[in-house]
């Protein structure tokens, strides 16, 4: 289950979420089961974070960090995921239907 904080910055955007990160190497978000369906998350710095089972059907991930996060079981269906950081991302049991890759 999603860390009700970890949820809450990132819904006020990818700057605020960001700038938290960037002061937050260390921390790990927990967003797993979190329900992001079409969200703007352009270039937003989600490595090492934990989105087991998100949905995040439609939203749009370009140029997004994912490096080691752990995306298994996640719906990623129609997710723009272009020129995504996916280093070391797990994506085992993930959903990629029509997913966007290019770059990535």
């Amino acid at each position: 289950m999603a860390d009700r904080r970890h949820l809450a910055l990132l819904k006020k955007g990818v700057q605020v979420w960001n700038r938290w990160r960037s002061r937050h190497r260390e921390s790990q978000p927990n967003l797993s089961g979190a329900i992001l369906t079409a969200a703007f998350l352009s270039g937003v710095d989600l490595s090492e974070a934990n989105l087991y089972r998100t949905n995040l059907v439609k939203a749009t991930l370009t140029g997004a960090g994912l490096r080691q996060a752990n995306l298994g079981g996640a719906d990623l269906s129609e997710a723009n995921l272009s020129r995504a950081n996916l280093i070391r991302a797990v994506l085992c049991g993930a959903t990629l239907t029509e997913a966007i890759l290019s770059g990535a």
